[in-house]
């Protein structure tokens, strides 16, 4: 016996509000699971997207950059936007299907649109971006005191060379007082002989004893001559590459981001930036793979086009800083002021005006200060060490040999304790402008990366440093379609969010 049943219209009204409000919670809470899921998943794609760094970049600078271009060469994001659209599809299938897997999700979703919109390019700021992106790869290699030391050595160099850094005017001044000593003992001659008279006529002649050669003199020489001729060897083989520079990051118009960011480099960052450079450039004692230029240090120094222009700049330079401190050296050492002083007072002659002897002296032991810079300078082009400020023991000249060792091929000691080729440029390093700085270390590897097979026509101006992302969602419905008091129930749902990936900083949400 078939049973029957009824229901009355009231209940049958009341069930389907229930129903339709049991859908609509449904929705509800798929909406809320989505917009967790769909933040979740543009932090995913745009790591992603980061994580396709440049590899020839990292792999010679240890430097991280994602590169924007076209098939052209040209800056677009527009490939970076459409990688992101296409891992979301990867992640969450379409949006006109219900699950990527029957039965397995109701999650499913696309990227109707994706853009990157606040940037920072490496280039930006004249390198400040570059800069705070090599601070936050060295802060984790280089600690705070390490840091502290070399910026305390900077400056010990940097007090000895604004005290004593004019050695070629000592010298000078010390060269005019000579000739000034000179014509005073010719004029006290003349009068002496005119009134000696006859007197002089009855006095032996004596054989002149044989005069000191003058250090002086010696070093004024050797300076015309050039510094690379005096502290490289003959057979020294200088390298011959050189950049384009109306090509290079630091000279030509280049793209900009759409971000400003306003800290400024403190020393603690200075020293990092530039132990960095110290770390992954190259230079004369350490240049190996198949860079663009052979010296890079040197040419962030000096900014000639050309390897060996650049090492006589440098060469130059640190001649400078090697003679102030050499001369904070002889100016405490009492044993060799008294040298420079009996040689001062043998090379003016019958001169008995303190003054002159005083300035002779300084300029003596300018001349002497040189030599040892340039026995220095030796040591270090051949991978020595030598201390920044010599002991007694750690010297290495004669005052009376200073002809002997500028000509022949002399060298410093060297001293285990002491600091390299490369430490010392890094204190020149210090000396000057950061910014230009950045610059041309981008110029160096910018070219290199340029030589790597499938990025020719790379540029330092393409690479993202950091960008935010925003993300446009669309999906359809599952239960509103049940919902028959919605007219749209059946549209699409848009949902937006974004987020924020800096390789200054690593990632934050925005």
């Amino acid at each position: 016996m078939r049973r029957r049943g009824s229901i009355t219209v009231f209940a049958a009204l009341a069930l389907m509000l229930v129903a339709q409000m049991l859908f609509t919670l449904l929705e509800g809470a798929r909406h809320i699971e989505f917009n967790k899921v769909l933040q979740m998943n543009t932090d995913a794609v745009a790591e992603s997207a980061f994580a396709d760094y440049c590899s020839p970049l990292w792999d010679t600078y240890h430097l991280l950059g994602m590169t924007a271009a076209d098939s052209s060469g040209t800056f677009s994001l527009n490939n970076r936007e459409a990688m992101l659209r296409n891992l979301t599809a990867d992640n969450l299938g379409s949006k006109g299907s219900i699950a990527m897997l029957p039965g397995t999700s109701l999650l499913t979703a696309e990227m109707a649109d994706a853009e990157f919109e606040q940037y920072l390019l490496m280039t930006d700021q004249n390198g400040r971006v570059f800069e705070e992106a090599v601070c936050a790869y060295m802060k984790e290699n280089l600690g705070y005191e390490a840091a502290k030391t070399v910026y305390n050595i900077y400056e010990s160099a940097n007090d000895a060379k604004n005290n004593y850094g004019d050695g070629d005017k000592s010298i000078g001044d010390a060269m005019d007082a000579l000739e000034e000593a000179a014509k005073e003992d010719e004029a006290n001659s003349s009068r002496k002989k005119m009134k000696g008279g006859s007197r002089e006529k009855n006095t032996k002649e004596t054989s002149p004893e044989p005069e000191e050669e003058n250090p002086l003199e010696t070093v004024t020489e050797a300076k015309r001559n050039g510094v690379l001729s005096l502290v490289l060897p003959q057979n020294a083989k200088v390298s011959a590459s050189r950049l384009d520079l109306s090509k290079a990051v630091s000279h030509r118009n280049l793209n900009t981001g759409t971000k400003v960011i306003s800290s400024a480099a403190d020393w603690y960052q200075s020293v990092l930036v530039n132990q960095y450079y110290v770390n992954y450039l190259n230079c004369y004692t350490n240049s190996e793979g198949n860079r663009a230029l052979n010296y890079e240090l040197e040419y962030l120094i000096a900014g000639k086009a050309e390897d060996s222009e650049n090492l006589r700049v440098v060469v130059g330079e640190l001649l400078a800083v090697r003679e102030a401190s050499n001369m904070a050296s002889l100016m405490a050492s009492a044993s060799k002021q008294s040298e420079a002083m009996a040689l001062a007072v043998t090379l003016a002659g019958a001169s008995l005006n303190p003054v002159i002897v005083e300035i002779v002296k300084y300029g003596i032991l300018a001349a002497w200060a040189f030599a040892e810079s340039v026995l220095d300078l030796r040591t270090l082009l051949s991978g020595g060490k030598v201390s920044l400020v010599k002991s007694e023991l750690d010297w290495t000249s004669n005052v009376h040999d200073l002809p002997v060792l500028l000509s022949g091929w002399s060298v410093a000691k060297n001293c285990s304790a002491g600091m390299d080729y490369g430490q010392f440029l890094s204190l020149l390093l210090l000396m000057h402008n950061g910014d230009k700085l950045a610059m041309r270390a981008m110029d160096a590897q910018e070219a290199t990366v340029q030589r790597n097979e499938g990025y020719e026509t790379f540029q330092m101006d393409h690479v993202l440093c950091e960008s935010s992302v925003s993300a446009t969602y669309e999906y359809s419905p599952v239960f509103l379609g049940f919902v028959s008091l919605l007219k749209n129930g059946k549209g699409n749902i848009r949902v937006q969010n974004t987020t924020t990936y800096s390789y200054r900083q690593g990632k934050e949400d925005a």
